[in-house]
């Protein structure tokens, strides 16, 4: 229901715009003198702001039950434009058409003109907030104000009626609006330009009411000191990814121009096994563009964590860089290059990183099989499990255990449904979901960049994987098809599934800083370019506060989606533990994450210790949306990065 209430609101609020704007051009030509005015003109266009106006007041009342958060907003500015323009309706439109006179009293009266004035300007301030944020919201009432002040001095000209519309005084007045219209767009244009060098470390602050022992950011510990203190000695397990163009021909025959590690995409599959000290060597042999690897999931130390600009330099072409760090966490994860990653990750510079435990056995006859979900293109282009659009078949023998590890590389959510054999949930974002409950078939709402393990014991007949598109069969002679869709299982609610466990921190333990992060859909500028923002309490990056916080501090964050589009916001280096969904509190197994899929209306209340001290990206991993400006950061008090992005340096993180 949110969304429909949602977009019908916006498409009501974009509407209403170029109603206000025409009722605005009949007022300023409503005479001092009496017996004139398009009285059905104005009826009509104030009915339909009136109508748009209510309707609004409608929409924001229907999203109380999705929280304050969602209603007030437009209540706030919405309720006023209600009151004004139905006050002007009751006390000059009616009027107008009751009687034969009516009109010119009404017209007559001094303050007709600065009521409807007000009422159509509070609609246009009412829409610009709801559509394109608060600075817009500003802009249109200041324009408002000097339409209204020039309109004001035309009438007290007293020119009559027929000069009043002569060709070229209209026409004259068309230009005028057209080119405010246009010095405000260049102006907003200008004010939304980055800078070309910038820093992590000298903007605005959040400390989430808590107090700050040394929130001095200069001076202090550098991110590139930030190594770790348990990775000394030799590496046991040592890589090397080279980034490379390749042309890559996916199964329909189509040929994709992608970048490549070690000329393959996805890349070469790394793993591990818990404890294993890591050692990769990344080589760019990229023409013209950097290139970094981040390890998605993998809690490293921060000076390894793989983000142009933040904490590192891009490699260079031509250039290497080398990551080491030790495999403590068991789980499936990933790695991708977080140097223009809106782009590198599409275009192929990603692939699965694994750390088995320590003392698994090896492989044997068990099927422990990695599958990447990706869009080559854009994201409405071609969904692919590994580089094959179609039906991939598997032979597996009856009585075979199978550990499915499901990476979903996109930004926007992808639907995984296994039928064919009853399965478990045994992991999420890499750790393990306690007493999983057996499940007769699964479907997952997997969100961009997170990780679902599945592990079933194959049957006597086909198991299908299906992921919005591309299928793997899974069979004992593998040679099955899909074969007909039967009835879809129940899609899994990670906040029901499982039973409960002890944490080291929950919904009673003491907080010592809580932060609220607003997402809103905005139209407007970003970097001198039109784009749809989804905005960060009503700000993008670079404006978007640091969350500051200090080791040791349990950090309690809430996540309100106010847009219409899902944000799998991804926050580095640390796992946070889901406390609540939408006002109701999880009571499955206790479900950590490190890449949550915000929908839109929902609300989630998550913690996290803060026990990885570095600068570290928090941003939606949607990465068409971070490019536009949904990133801030996590900052440790006395941390500091040398290290700078924007157009007049090598790093572009987003």
């Amino acid at each position: 229901m949110f969304l429909w209430v949602h977009y019908v609101d916006m498409v009501i609020a974009l509407l209403a715009v170029p109603i206000a704007v025409a009722a605005g051009w009949v007022v300023m030509r409503l005479p001092a003198s009496t017996g004139s005015g398009p009285s059905r003109l104005r009826r009509l266009l104030f009915g339909l702001l009136l109508a748009g106006a209510a309707l609004r007041v409608v929409a924001a009342l229907l999203l109380l039950r999705n929280g304050w958060d969602f209603a007030g907003p437009r209540l706030v500015f919405v309720a006023p434009a209600l009151v004004l323009v139905a006050t002007v309706h009751r006390v000059w439109v009616r009027p107008m058409l009751r009687s034969p006179g009516g009109e010119s009293r009404i017209a007559a009266w001094p303050g007709a003109y600065w009521a409807a004035t007000a009422a159509v300007g509070v609609v246009l301030v009412a829409s610009a907030a709801q559509l394109a944020g608060m600075r817009a919201a500003a802009m249109t009432g200041a324009v408002v104000v000097g339409a209204a002040a020039m309109g004001s001095v035309w009438r007290r000209t007293g020119r009559s009626r027929g000069s009043a519309g002569r060709w070229w005084r209209t026409a004259a007045k068309g230009a005028l609006g057209v080119a405010v219209a246009a010095a405000v767009l260049v102006g907003w244009s200008t004010a939304s330009q980055l800078p070309a060098r910038s820093s992590m470390i000298g903007g605005p602050v959040d400390t989430g009411g808590g107090g700050m022992t040394d929130h001095s950011r200069h001076g202090g510990v550098s991110v590139t000191t930030l190594t770790g203190t348990d990775t000394g000695g030799a590496p046991v397990r040592r890589f090397t990814l080279t980034a490379e163009p390749a042309a890559v021909e996916l199964d329909s025959g189509q040929q994709v121009q992608a970048w490549t590690f070690n000329g393959v995409t996805p890349g070469p599959e790394l793993r591990v096994r818990q404890g294993d000290l890591v050692e990769v060597t990344l080589v760019n042999r990229l023409p013209g563009v950097g290139v970094t690897l981040h390890w998605h999931g993998v809690d490293v130390p921060n000076a390894m964590d793989g983000v142009a600009g933040v904490t590192q330099d891009a490699v260079a072409p031509g250039g290497r860089f080398v990551y080491r760090f030790r495999a403590t966490q068991v789980g499936t994860y990933w790695y991708h290059s977080h140097e223009m990653s809106s782009i590198q990750v599409r275009r192929g510079l990603f692939g699965a990183f694994v750390v088995l435990p320590a003392e698994a056995p090896e492989q044997g006859a068990a099927v422990d099989e990695t599958v990447l979900r990706h869009t080559w293109v854009d994201e409405d282009g071609v969904a692919t499990l590994g580089v094959t659009t179609g039906v991939q078949r598997r032979q597996v023998p009856a009585g075979r255990p199978v550990r499915l590890r499901l990476v979903n590389t996109d930004g926007n959510p992808a639907t995984f449904t296994v039928t064919g054999v009853p399965v478990r949930v045994v992991a999420i974002d890499g750790t393990g979901v306690h007493e999983p409950n057996i499940l007769n078939g699964v479907r997952i709402l997997v969100g961009g960049g997170a990780r679902y393990d599945l592990a079933f014991t194959m049957p006597d007949q086909p198991v299908v994987l299906h992921a919005d598109g591309p299928t793997i069969v899974y069979s004992p002679d593998g040679n099955a098809g899909p074969g007909g869709e039967g009835p879809a299982p129940a899609l899994l609610n990670p906040a029901r599934y499982g039973t409960p466990a002890t944490t080291p921190f929950g919904t009673a333990s003491h907080v010592d800083r809580r932060f609220t992060l607003r997402v809103d859909e905005r139209l407007g500028f970003y970097d001198g370019r039109p784009a749809v923002l989804y905005t960060l309490n009503n700000r993008s990056f670079p404006d978007v506060p640091m969350l500051m916080v200090s080791p040791g501090d349990l950090v309690e964050v809430t996540y309100v989606n106010r847009s219409g589009q899902h944000h799998p916001m991804h926050l580095h280096g640390h796992h946070m533990l889901v406390l609540n969904r939408n006002g109701r509190a999880t009571t499955g197994s206790p479900w950590w994450v490190d890449t949550l899929d915000v929908g839109p209306g929902e609300t989630y209340r998550v913690a996290f210790r803060a026990d990885n001290p570095g600068i570290w990206m928090d941003h939606c991993h949607n990465l068409e949306h971070a490019a536009n400006g949904m990133i801030l950061h996590l900052g440790y008090a006395g941390v500091t990065s040398p290290f700078h992005t924007g157009a007049g340096t090598a790093n572009h993180p987003e």
